[in-house]
């Protein structure tokens, strides 16, 4: 986008009015970039000083690259030259939206792909786009502005509020696995009629399935983030902003409260209700409530605390052996 390319001032005006640029404010930036892989007129982004080590690595590419950084990281960055610094109280934020606004690939356009299926009682708003090769089953509603990648399955009765992004190959609004033994002992099928619900600003990762509920629907409230390969159970209630991140299984009917925190391959037990703003650690086996502002860890999950008593208590053990 060189013909359209912001300047370091363009980027601080629009992503943090109140930051200060240091150096040359009219540098061209025509790319964002990790910071080891930097050219002239990039940008990137340092969150804490640099070492003295770790600047000597860098001196050579910093001469004509524009950096977002905190203030506690200026000092080491004085003594450059040609090097422009947009300083910000938050660095991977700003990047972040600096990136979003001027660098991120534009929306998909709106509309239905021609090999995707929709069913005929499915309403989907005009402005929302639809990839290839997906199934709109019957009642499901996709809000304004969604956008929907390819091979996606939204089963029967999914609704989608405004601006929720789906990734390729994700299942939502198939039945759960409940089941009842009869007289004989055979597995019997416990209907699902309850449907999936999803706020609005959702984003949901690949390859993820999100079960219909039994008889209310499945939950996912507005700004919640569910990573790639998430099983979400069904009759699961999901807060608002919550992330949920890989290969993390939610049980049936679990409740998760707004902004919680839901680590990689993590398992939430049927029915066991996660607090606001809890965090249930890597690979976390949870069994019983977390309260809010918890941190749990370990299988079965333990306050964080008393997880790591226990390790060390362990520890002791074995060392006098």
């Amino acid at each position: 986008m060189v013909g359209n390319s912001p300047n370091a001032r363009d980027i601080r005006d629009k992503i943090w009015p109140e930051g200060a640029v240091l150096g040359d404010a009219d540098r061209c930036i025509t790319a964002p970039s990790a910071l080891d892989a930097l050219k002239p007129n990039g940008l990137s982004f340092l969150s804490r000083p640099l070492t003295e080590e770790r600047l000597s690595e860098l001196r050579g590419k910093l001469a004509g690259v524009t950096l977002i950084c905190e203030e506690s990281a200026v000092d080491t960055l004085r003594g450059l030259q040609d090097t422009t610094l947009i300083v910000v109280p938050a660095a991977r934020l700003a990047f972040m939206r600096a990136v979003k606004h001027f660098f991120a690939p534009a929306r998909p356009p709106a509309g239905v792909h021609p090999t995707t299926v929709v069913d005929e009682t499915a309403q989907l708003d005009p402005s929302a786009s639809i990839g290839p090769f997906c199934l709109i089953g019957p009642g499901c509603v996709i809000g304004a502005e969604c956008v929907i990648g390819p091979n996606v399955s939204l089963m029967q009765d999914v609704r989608l509020g405004s601006r929720v992004t789906i990734a390729g190959g994700t299942v939502i609004g198939a039945d759960g696995f409940g089941y009842e033994r009869n007289e004989i002992g055979e597995l019997e099928k416990f209907p699902h009629v309850g449907g999936v619900v999803i706020g609005d600003d959702v984003e949901i990762g690949s390859n993820t399935s999100i079960d219909r509920g039994t008889l209310n629907p499945t939950i996912i409230g507005a700004r919640a983030r569910i990573d790639n390969q998430v099983h979400v159970a069904h009759n699961v209630i999901v807060g608002e902003d919550v992330a949920i991140i890989a290969e993390a299984m939610i049980g049936g009917s679990v409740k998760i409260g707004d902004r919680a925190w839901i680590a990689p391959s993590a398992t939430i037990m049927n029915q066991v209700t996660i607090g606001a703003d809890a965090v249930v650690g890597l690979g976390a086996v949870v069994v019983k409530p977390v309260p809010d502002g918890m941190t749990v860890m370990g299988a079965p999950a333990q306050a964080d605390a008393e997880f790591r008593r226990t390790r060390a208590a362990l520890k002791r053990l074995a060392d006098a052996d």
